[in-house]
């Protein structure tokens, strides 16, 4: 008897979740400026963006330094609603088609930078809502730049054993051939790293090998991909000391927290302070968390307590990081933040470091 019911309830399982994921399908509609994935990854491949099509990273600059869809141009939110005439240095004509894109559905940043170029007599504007989540999503590669390689604390990958290569102090560069990365070598030396670790792949001058390292490294589940033109390097090449092992652990900034212990926080009841604006709250927010939005700040701040641990978020960790500044020159000693990207449903958050 306990097995037939074990089974049932099994079954019921299957079915309940089958119909969970058909209900979360079907409630995700593109709204009517949308491009969807299907049409980013054509854009991409036909070589439009840059050409025929402006996209925009609308995200702060440290996250598009640090992985973009190639092609895009960055421009912070902050940047556009500060300094609308930023706009000109980017050389959109009036009538161009723009994109703009963000850290996915949750995050709005996209959304109101074209809202912005809109009023500002840009008609063909349009949002790319999955950003780069759905980007990941097809399996498309993310471009890094120097300020991420500089920032160092990085793993880079180089698929040509014994030539000069991107060698600097702080990250570690791993020359391996294709094939070894992709097979019983590459799962070996990678084994002890991880998931989490920052992957850069050297571009020599091909996408195809580029695109082939990086589908090899999600298949041993790294999360944190993107590609360097070597040609982009300016300082001297080197040719790697040989690694047999790897090591890598997160570096963090003053008053920046893991997200592990930021979760326990939450978890623990302590004060979260939400400094997104106050309709992102309202769609999801960490459970128990206050909201305050960044741009009341200023007026507002004596609302935030001194003597008990505060932790701040946001929607990608720029104004959770400003907060801190803020709330440090006002005195502030108790502030501890989080800069990664997060993801809300009611009170069902994600976070992606």
């Amino acid at each position: 008897m306990k097995r037939m019911v074990l089974v049932a309830a099994l079954m019921a399982a299957v079915v309940s979740s089958s119909l969970v994921f058909k209900v979360n399908a079907a409630d995700v509609k593109p709204e009517a400026d949308e491009v969807v994935n299907d049409q980013m990854v054509a854009l991409y491949e036909k070589g439009e963006i840059g050409r025929s099509t402006w996209v925009i990273d609308s995200r702060p600059a440290g996250k598009y330094y640090s992985g973009h869809i190639p092609g895009a141009l960055s421009l912070p939110l902050d940047q556009l609603a500060k300094d609308p005439a930023s706009v000109d240095k980017l050389g959109i004509p009036k009538t161009g088609k723009v994109i703009f894109y963000c850290a996915g559905r949750e995050c709005t940043l996209s959304v109101d930078s074209a809202a912005i170029f809109r009023k500002m007599g840009y008609a063909d504007a349009w949002v790319y809502r999955n950003g780069v989540p759905g980007w990941n999503q097809k399996a498309q590669p993310l471009r890094a730049e120097m300020p991420f390689i500089k920032k160092g604390n990085l793993i880079l990958v180089d698929t040509a054993p014994g030539k000069p290569s991107l060698v600097m102090a702080g990250s570690k560069t791993v020359q391996i051939s294709a094939s070894d990365l992709a097979g019983e070598p590459g799962k070996k030396l990678l084994e002890n790293l991880s998931r989490n670790a920052p992957m850069v792949v050297i571009d020599r001058g091909d996408m195809a090998a580029v695109n082939a390292a990086m589908e090899a490294l999600r298949e041993l589940d790294f999360r944190r991909l993107a590609y360097f033109p070597l040609q982009a390097w300016k300082d001297p090449l080197a040719v790697p000391a040989t690694l047999t092992a790897l090591t890598w652990a997160p570096v963090y900034a003053a008053g920046q927290v893991p997200p592990k212990a930021f979760e326990e926080a939450v978890a623990a009841g302590k004060f979260i302070l939400d400094v997104r604006p106050a309709a992102d709250y309202a769609r999801g927010h960490f459970k128990g968390a206050v909201s305050l939005p960044i741009e009341d700040m200023e007026k507002d701040y004596a609302r935030i307590p001194k003597d008990v641990p505060v932790f701040v978020n946001c929607a990608t960790g720029s104004k959770s990081a400003k907060t801190y500044d803020i709330l440090g020159r006002k005195g502030y000693s108790n502030i501890s933040y989080l800069d990664a990207e997060i993801s809300c449903k009611g009170e069902a958050c994600t976070i992606k470091e």
